[in-house]
């Protein structure tokens, strides 16, 4: 077991990463729902810390995938789809269905057919429309970043930190030039955060000997949780998601990895259900602190840990995990159709030749 963080491999510590992220979202929502005011800065920090994840990860991802020779950017796209959309195709059906509420603090209000197919396609962003549950408002950046993460892996691959730099440069231009063309690209906001990532995978294979102990990882997190809602309120809060993003991503290759077998073992969990968490706590919520409101204080807080952590489960071993399998399946699959083509025209290229 390696005790330090590899780029190319699982880490312990990036599970710690989400899973702080998903429990920072949680708590916020948690405390709104039972009437306490956070500032909007505290709600946004989990969501930005899953922005630098997320990149981070999915340069390694990247790598697999061009390892196996495997066309590198269908096959990204494609599991990407199977690994975001079922999951929140499905809730969203459900919401609507049902009626649910935005979140325990936002009642339903009835959205048209077009607000219904952005939110099934996660563009709510560039059609102007509203989400029907709160926390969709993150997935559609996520989606578009998706678009450009394969060419920011093969820029960094080239180029290594010099090519990062540029490119968060240039994300920083971008977020400060595009908004006041349209204000569609709402991305363009927080592609500095995602290029953080992207920095922490490529600075990771510049850094061989990270001596500083794990610890030290928790104490930079619980930091930035703790500097970002001042830093929002020094600066505006764009440049507060890229410091935080720059000091959570820059950070990340210097600690060694978590060790303790019943820590590692618990964040590998609660990572492993974070995206059915995210998707589903707002309406676990409102269930167990609006619909049970005149229960017993035990047996709503009872209630919010069975279905708080059951459905997420349920959600993953029923939707998630299968539609994982597939894409994967499928991709290996299109890319055994098209090395067994290109063998065949190089056959017929030969007898051609004969």
């Amino acid at each position: 077991m390696q005790s330090r963080w590899d780029p190319r491999s699982p880490s312990s510590n990036l599970d710690c990463l989400r899973s702080i992220a998903v429990l920072a979202v949680v708590a916020c929502h948690t405390l709104l729902t039972l009437g306490y005011k956070p500032s909007d800065a505290a709600c946004r920090v989990g969501v930005i810390l899953f922005f630098v994840h997320t990149s981070l990860v999915l340069m390694s991802s990247l790598e697999r995938i061009e390892q196996t020779d495997a066309p590198l950017f269908s096959t990204f796209y494609l599991r990407r789809l199977f690994r975001i959309y079922p999951l929140s195709i499905f809730c969203v059906a459900v919401i609507v269905l049902f009626q649910l509420p935005r979140a325990p603090w936002w009642p339903w209000s009835s959205p048209d057919a077009f607000t219904i197919l952005t939110n099934l396609l996660l563009c709510m962003n560039l059609f102007y429309k509203a989400e029907v549950t709160s926390v969709l408002w993150s997935l559609p950046l996520e989606v578009q970043m998706y678009v450009f993460l394969p060419v920011l892996y093969l820029v960094g691959k080239t180029h290594r930190l010099k090519g990062v730099a540029v490119m968060w440069v240039g994300a920083v231009a971008a977020a400060l030039v595009l908004p006041a063309v349209t204000g569609r690209l709402s991305i363009a906001y927080f592609m500095p955060c995602f290029v953080a990532g992207v920095a922490a995978y490529f600075l990771g294979f510049r850094v061989p000997h990270p001596r500083l102990p794990f610890v030290g990882w928790l104490g930079m997190i619980g930091s930035g949780l703790w500097l970002f809602p001042h830093a929002s309120t020094m600066f505006n809060e764009d440049v507060a998601n890229w410091l935080l993003s720059l000091w959570i991503g820059l950070s990340a290759p210097f600690f060694v990895e978590l060790q303790q077998t019943a820590v590692k073992q618990l964040v590998a969990l609660i990572a492993r259900y974070s995206y059915g968490i995210y998707l589903t706590h707002l309406h676990v919520l409102w269930f167990t602190f609006i619909v049970l409101k005149d229960q017993a204080k035990p047996v709503q807080y009872g209630a919010f840990a069975l279905l708080g952590i059951g459905i997420p489960v349920l959600l993953y071993h029923l939707i998630e995990h299968p539609m994982i399998g597939f894409g994967m399946k499928l991709t290996a699959r299109r890319a055994l159709q098209a090395e067994e083509q290109e063998h065949a025209g190089g056959e017929k290229i030969v007898g051609t030749i004969k």
